[in-house]
């Protein structure tokens, strides 16, 4: 009986083997074990039956030894149980898709329908010791070894159990749900470049224990696979990646790219079709068995209605190291190198390669379709496609009554319209009674194709990732550089959500799709600026991605090349990016005095929503993003621009306002796709342009004392619009921008001098960022040039008040916390900053919150609060103080107290009753325990994670006002300069230039108001603010502007050291040009003169030389301060009128006053290059006014071209009228000559029937 097995085993085995003997075979039938020994497996075979990708060949495979177990008597409850000492696979990427061999599908036997052997099989469990795995490819080797590999059934909720309750049986549909699991203890893998990127050195990375959770479906009637999904689960994983091993990544991963594209675009739309052609099941009488409601609903609850998969990382660590040469950075502080850490927590990418387009999203597991902004803007885009589809398909004009109806345009929740029936079709087609048109056969079909779109979208979700600053050896405990605001986010939600979706049709189609789409949205998060973070990122990142550009240029690969895009361009997508409520912050330094109260630590630049796209808004929307914006913007730049070739313009500035800007906003940059019928016929519309809306933006400076820490305003809330467009390389770009409200700003002494260091940090950033830049090899000249209008700016100075009686904002002991102020306490960074309700259309809501006493949390001692402000006549100052500092002990000693306080408090059919029983243990509350898990992991990091931000300080929406929860007593003196129409450029690059030309100056003073009151007033002045209606096609140019200024930066050669190498910053010199004229300025001499003490830097800086020219400038100086004696006459104002005055500055800080310079008499050759000089700008005048009215009559030629189209579309719709008239008035002839016919025939016969 064991040779009748063995020969069995032996022809079994053999299709699947190589050279395989019966010596190989040792065999126990009576205990149910075996064992074979050195087993070579057929390659080619195995390629096809394991259904590899095509892009994979495997060839070879053999195992030195395999058992099996097999308990006769349980075969229905215990699985069998084969196990594998060593496998060795080796595998090679094919360069072009593999053809399947016709001959494999013959090696297997029938399925035919699902029986007890199918279950017997199906329950199998393997055992691997070891798994080596040796991977080919042209650029890179690799070697995969994997340790103790387990694949066992389990239960659906993942425990181990009886086999029979590892799968669910739907007695309605006829389908199986088998559960498995797949787990290994270790994972090591390596990769080597070879070729072109030998010199990078390997790769490695190494995965602890890892779980694979995989759902199968099957039909019953034939055991067809129909659908699986695999959820993967690594343990937490830490890899460090230094700049070498990355680029050799990336040459990995481009060698592999163009392969994998196309073999995994052609399988897809094979498979697709597949399931498009597979018959819907049968739904059977259901019987009204209890046991089988029960089983219908667990199979529901485990179905897998699409082929899913899904990577589910509790935690992963990511080190970037540099290595020295061009990527890493001259900066002192990074010369010996630096590394960046990344942690990504409960990080979820899902991939679903067969979603219908028409279907829904709601059963993809954790996706909340109604939470997703995407769907909506799917929704949108969809629609859009299938209208301009068929106007441009089926181009027939039709009646009113005969346009797409609701049903064909309405879309649902996933952003496709439903397919409709031939009813439905006939039905929105069909004529009104009063024509006898028909439906159109292409629009039928076009339709009927539409129905067929499927995506593969690949989503990913991050609930929290921390980018940390870099750590160098003199920084060791780095601070995060990226996190998330907790503090701002519901419990629920994710830190990011990405989503991108690519569209084909089943088969092998060749019909219009919609364009690639890309969606990412970020949760709040705080970004702070950090010089050597930022340093060491613009060196390390521009140098890995140029090496990933050489590599996929080195193996043929299109760099950023997607289908259908030209070759050698860029990729075709539709991209949206969305960030909520954002914040950058920039830090003080050590040069923070905590002594100076009013003195803040952190400014923080924030906005409820930030978007940058690519994808216009519709013209319907009388909204930012659209290209009317773009050219009102480009209208409001051209007016308000200084005279060309006068001041603050010189001849080699460059121009803000970019061709592509002017061809964008009047439509003219289409893209031309031909007129045959191909995937990309739709993707006309140039993507190169991007729109950034910035909805509000304002900015608070927090950690001052005198505000009790909480955010004082800067800038007040404006809403920021601008365009960006970019040559080839993107080295070169140009941006215009504009704001469309007034902007607010305020500041006081101190905050000035914090903004002073930081311009300076800044400042340091950039030239270090430009100097790594130029060291690149292949660097080019680039540059930005920046254009922003903005309609008003306000900027209130706050000064000490020089009322006698009130108190000053200098004094240390002035600045109490109002008692009175918790009554009305609210949350919200100032309810004054940014809408408190509604922002925008961003459906950003500001709830009440509890409120919070701003000085319950402990201080240290240096930096206590004041006490209650008691007295205040100025006659007990000294007495006062005295009080003071006891008082002050006193509640230091309550506030450790209360801080110590604190601290301390803080299923078969033989067996389906088993089954159902067996089932109903399992919990219900997640339909897979892996994603239950993860959900379960991600909860309880996110709690954590919230309790350790409670007494984080904050300047979100949801802190306390300053105007509201820390009010302030004192008494200041404002004065206000206002400026209107200002524009200003900045053109950085080898010379940076800043222009800035404004249309009027006026001043306005304060000499006594209440702090607090000042604050409403602030909040208020933007609200009340209307912008003056102004007339776009005016196109005629701003006069001399009143106030120009011009900042030049010009960098110098390097001057090598004494061994002739030249390091470092290159020197550079700068000069400030201003020109004021035509100004009348109104003072009191208390304010001019606390202005003197307002601008005092507290360093000494290098002298700036300056050049400052007066033209008709008249000042007004009223002298308000009270005289010394009381005899003395009351003060005079004084009136100052300057006709022309010019100040310069040189770089030892000499100041000259004098009349302007004129060109002496030797200057009298160059009177011809003068006057040659004004020809030209005279000539470039008309010229420009030529083109201006050219630009008039083009926009009047479209308008008149739009007004054309649409009478000759009425035209033609008339036309079609009067021809199906026509026919109706031929067949009424027709049938009227037939019944005059007959009419005469039946006479004739009359006539004869008479005669008789």
């Amino acid at each position: 009986m064991v040779t009748i097995i063995k020969n069995q085993l032996l022809k079994h085995l053999s299709r699947f083997t190589k050279n395989l003997s019966p010596e190989q075979i040792s065999l126990s039938a009576l205990r149910g074990s075996g064992e074979l020994q050195d087993l070579t497996l057929d390659e080619d075979l195995l390629t096809d039956l394991l259904e590899l990708p095509g892009w994979l060949r495997l060839t070879s495979a053999s195992c030195n030894k395999a058992t099996f177990r097999i308990q006769w008597t349980k075969l229905k409850t215990v699985p069998i149980v084969l196990k594998l000492d060593e496998v060795r696979i080796a595998l090679e990427v094919c360069a072009e898709p593999r053809v399947m061999n016709p001959g494999a599908a013959g090696a297997m036997p029938a399925a035919g329908k699902y029986s007890y052997i199918h279950k017997v099989i199906d329950g199998i469990s393997v055992v691997v010791n070891q798994v080596q795995i040796d991977f080919a490819c042209d650029a890179f080797t690799s070697n995969v070894q994997i340790s103790r590999v387990t694949v066992e059934s389990r239960t659906p909720e993942g425990r181990r159990g009886d086999l029979r309750l590892t799968r669910i049986k739907n007695p309605d549909t006829g389908q199986l749900l088998i559960f498995k699991e797949l787990e290994f203890q270790s994972a090591r893998i390596e990769a080597k470049p070879h070729g072109a990127s030998a010199n990078l050195p390997p790769l490695r990375l190494l995965l602890g224990n890892t779980h694979c959770r995989i759902v199968i479906k099957k039909r019953l009637a034939d055991c067809a696979v129909i659908g699986s999904r695999l959820a993967i689960r690594p343990e937490p994983v830490a890899w460090a990646l230094t700049d070498g091993q990355l680029r050799a990544m990336l040459a990995c991963a481009a060698a592999l790219a163009e392969p994998v594209k196309r073999a995994t675009a052609a399988a897809t739309r094979a498979k697709a079709a597949r399931k498009v052609e597979e018959p819907l099941e049968q739904i059977h009488s259901r019987s009204s068995s209890s046991e089988h409601d029960i089983l219908a609903r667990m199979f529901a609850k485990h179905d897998v209605r699409e082929t899913s998969y899904h990577l589910l990382a509790p935690r992963i660590d990511l080190h970037l190291c540099d290595d020295p040469g061009l990527g890493r950075s001259e900066h002192p502080s990074l010369s010996n190198g630096g590394a960046l850490q990344v942690t990504l927590v409960s990080m979820q990418a899902d991939l679903f390669p067969y979603h219908r387009a028409s279907n829904d999203r709601r059963h993809w597991r954790g996706y909340r379709e109604a939470a997703t902004p995407h769907t909506q803007w799917l929704s949108q885009a969809l629609s859009s496609f299938c209208g301009s589809l068929l106007d441009v398909l089926d181009p027939r004009p039709l009646p009113p009554s005969n346009k797409p109806s609701q049903v064909e345009k309405e879309p649902v929740s996933n952003g496709f319209s439903h397919k409709p029936t031939p009813t439905q079709t006939s039905a929105s087609t069909a004529p009104s009674a009063n024509t006898t048109s028909q439906v159109s056969p292409t629009r039928t079909k076009i339709l009927q194709q539409l129905g067929k779109l499927m995506t593969t979208c690949l989503v990913l979700r991050i609930d929290d990732f921390t980018v940390y600053k870099v750590s160098t050896k003199s920084r060791e405990t780095p601070r995060p550089l990226v996190c998330a605001e907790k503090s701002t986010m519901p419990g629920d939600a994710g830190l990011l959500h990405a989503e991108l979706t690519h569209f084909y049709y089943p088969g092998d189609v060749n019909f219009p799709i919609p364009a690639p789409k890309l969606y990412v949205q970020l949760s709040p998060v705080r970004v702070l600026v950090d010089v050597a973070s930022a340093v060491w990122l613009g060196a390390f990142l521009p140098h890995v991605a140029r090496a990933a550009s050489a590599a996929a240029t080195a193996v043929g690969a299109p760099v950023g090349t997607a289908s259908g895009a030209p070759a050698g361009g860029t990729a075709y997508y539709d991209v949206r990016a969305e960030a909520i409520m954002p914040k950058i912050v920039l830090e003080a330094g050590p040069e923070h005095i905590p002594q100076q109260r009013d003195r803040p630590k952190e400014l923080h630049i924030c906005t409820a929503r930030a978007m940058l796209t690519n994808v216009r808004e519709s013209p319907r929307t009388n909204t930012a993003g659209t290209r009317a914006d773009l050219a009102s913007i480009l209208a409001a730049l051209r007016s308000l621009a200084p005279p060309r070739g006068q001041f603050p313009c010189s001849a080699d500035d460059a121009d803000p306002i970019h061709e592509q800007f002017v061809l964008h906003a009047e439509n003219l940059d289409d893209i031309d796709r031909g007129t045959a019928v191909s995937p990309e016929l739709l993707w006309r519309e140039n993507r190169s342009i991007w729109c950034a809306r910035v909805e509000p933006l304002w900015a608070d400076l927090c950690g001052a004392r005198a505000t009790n820490y909480k955010p004082a305003p800067l800038l007040d809330a404006c809403p920021l619009t601008a365009w960006l467009c970019f040559n080839e390389d993107f080295s070169r770009i140009w941006a215009v921008a504009r704001t469309t409200g007034l902007a607010g700003l305020q500041l006081n002494h101190y905050q000035m001098l914090f903004l002073l260091r930081q311009l300076e940090r800044v400042s340091e950033m950039m030239a270090w960022l430009a100097h790594d830049a130029a060291r690149q090899p292949d660097a080019s000249a680039g540059s930005i040039v920046v254009g922003v209008v903005v309609p008003a700016v306000e900027l209130t100075l706050v000064l000490p008040s020089n009322c006698p009686g009130q108190e000053s904002s200098r004094d240390l002991d002035s600045v109490p916390l109002d008692s009175s102020s918790l009554q009305d306490m609210k949350m919200g960074s100032e309810a004054t900053m940014a809408p408190s309700t509604l922002v925008g259309d961003s459906g950003i809501i500001s709830s009440t919150q509890p409120v919070e006493i701003c000085s319950a949390q402990p201080l240290p001692a240096e930096e206590m609060p004041p006490p209650s402000p008691g007295l205040s006549f100025g006659g007990f100052s000294s007495m006062r103080r005295g009080l003071t500092s006891l008082v002050t002990s006193i509640d230091s000693a309550w506030t450790r107290d209360d801080a110590r306080s604190d601290a301390a408090s803080t299923a078969s059919s033989d067996s389906e009753r088993y089954v159902v029983v067996g089932l109903a243990c399992e919990s219900p509350l997640d339909a897979d325990q892996a994603f239950r898990e993860f959900e379960h992991g991600r909860m309880s990091t996110t709690g954590v994670e919230v309790a350790s931000e409670v007494l984080e300080r904050s300047s979100s929406p949801s802190d306390h006002s300053v105007t509201s929860s820390c009010r302030r007593r004192d008494v200041i003196s404002t004065c206000t300069w206002r400026l209107h129409d200002v524009h200003a450029v900045q053109h950085s690059g080898a010379a940076s230039r800043l222009r800035l030309a404004a249309g009027d100056l006026r001043t306005d003073e304060c000499a006594a108001i209440p702090w607090d009151e000042f604050q409403n007033k602030f909040s208020m002045r933007a609200r009340a603010w209307t912008e003056p209606a102004v007339d776009e096609c005016d196109l005629k140019p701003r006069e001399i502007p009143k106030v120009a200024a011009r900042m030049t930066r010009t960098e110098l050669p390097r001057v090598p050291d004494e061994n002739g190498v030249t390091s470092g910053l290159a020197p550079f010199e700068e000069l400030l040009e201003a020109r004021v004229r035509e100004v009348s300025i109104a003072l009191n001499m208390s304010t001019a003169l606390a202005l003197a003490e307002f601008i005092e830097d507290e360093v000494l800086v290098p002298p700036m030389p300056l050049e400052v020219l007066i033209e008709n400038v008249k000042l007004h100086l009223n002298e308000d301060r009270p005289t010394r004696s009381i005899s003395s006459p009351p003060p005079q104002p004084l009136d100052i009128a300057l006709t022309t005055l010019r100040l310069t500055r040189d770089e030892n800080g000499i100041l000259r006053l004098g009349p302007p310079e004129h060109n002496p008499s030797p200057s009298t050759p160059q009177q011809p290059e003068l006057e040659e000089a004004k020809g030209k700008i005279d000539s470039l005048s008309r010229e420009n006014e030529e083109l201006r009215k050219r630009l008039m009559t083009l926009a009047r030629i479209a308008e008149d071209n739009r007004d054309l189209r649409a009478k000759a579309e009425e035209v033609s719709v008339l036309r079609q009228c009067v021809h199906t008239a026509q026919q109706e008035v031929s067949s009424l002839l027709a049938d009227k000559q037939e019944l005059l016919e007959a009419v005469r025939v039946l006479q004739e016969q009359l006539g004869v029937r008479g005669k008789r």
